[in-house]
């Protein structure tokens, strides 16, 4: 999605992760007027994913978000819509495929993007591979949004996982490599190779490098969600957001440029896994 000036306040939301009563909390705490930018996971594993997906559905189609975010989490619930996937035992969005407004859901979600820029910060899922320059990362969102919105999205999402890195090839090979760095990305390794199984904070993580202590090839701002380990990380040019709403921690929102911090403390809906 194109760079936008940041003419008025955005409102970045972390992970909702199906978690509709702490999202609720938090709007009462904001008033009718924030905008919104969710850096994704809108569903899965919280108790609510079919009606925190209509909310922020809702609210997108009010008028009210800048842009609505695609994290795996969503990813999942495409490519299971699609086929491609198998629900897991603690997923918990059978709801949303046998909803009656299933369609109109899914056909909503498909359609938003990966990433999305003001003129001093990106927001995104995950992250953006340190080896990408933003022009890359761009391009690479823009063809996956191309391809998830189009009438063959079934298709595409056909061998959507796998630990893909490399985006130089065609075919699935490619598609999982930018979803990957977009939505699954934490560390990347002394080489700069990015690795997608470590999860823990850094501390616990010896002899990997978080991919946003990396050097990375721009200069803005990149605001993303994805690693609750990580928790709240406010610096000059890096803000983590997910700090841990499903498992018992605070759906965190922050408001750009003035970096303002709202929290709603979390009741625990699962164990971390």
């Amino acid at each position: 999605m194109k760079a936008a000036a940041m003419s008025e306040s955005i409102y970045a939301v972390g992970d909702l992760q199906g978690c509709l009563e702490s999202f609720d909390e938090l709007l009462d705490m904001l008033g009718a007027d924030a905008s919104f930018v969710f850096v994704g996971d809108i569903v899965n594993r919280g108790p609510a994913s079919l009606q925190t997906l209509r909310r922020v559905k809702a609210l997108d189609e009010a008028g009210r978000c800048r842009a609505v975010l695609l994290g795996n989490h969503d990813l999942h619930l495409l490519a299971v819509a699609a086929g491609a996937g198998k629900l897991h035992r603690s997923d918990t969005i059978a709801d949303i495929l046998n909803a009656p407004d299933r369609k109109e859901l899914l056909k909503w979600l498909r359609s938003r993007p990966l990433m999305y820029e003001t003129d001093d910060v990106v927001f995104v899922h995950a992250g953006i591979s340190p080896a990408w320059t933003l022009e890359e990362a761009r391009g690479y969102a823009q063809e996956v949004g191309e391809a998830l919105s189009g009438r063959h999205w079934k298709q595409y999402l056909q061998d959507m996982y796998g630990d893909d890195t490399d985006t130089t090839g065609g075919g699935s090979a490619r598609m999982r490599a930018i979803l990957n760095a977009f939505t699954r990305m934490r560390y990347v390794r002394a080489d700069g190779s990015l690795e997608f199984k470590a999860k823990m904070n850094p501390k616990q993580t010896p002899g990997l490098v978080p991919w946003f202590e990396y050097p990375r090839r721009f200069e803005k701002t990149v605001c993303f969600g994805h690693w609750s380990t990580l928790g709240l990380v406010v610096r000059d040019k890096t803000v983590a957001i997910d700090t841990g709403c499903l498992w018992g921690g605070k759906l965190t929102c922050i408001r750009f440029p003035d970096r303002r911090l709202w929290q709603v403390q979390c009741p625990q809906w699962a164990a971390p896994c």
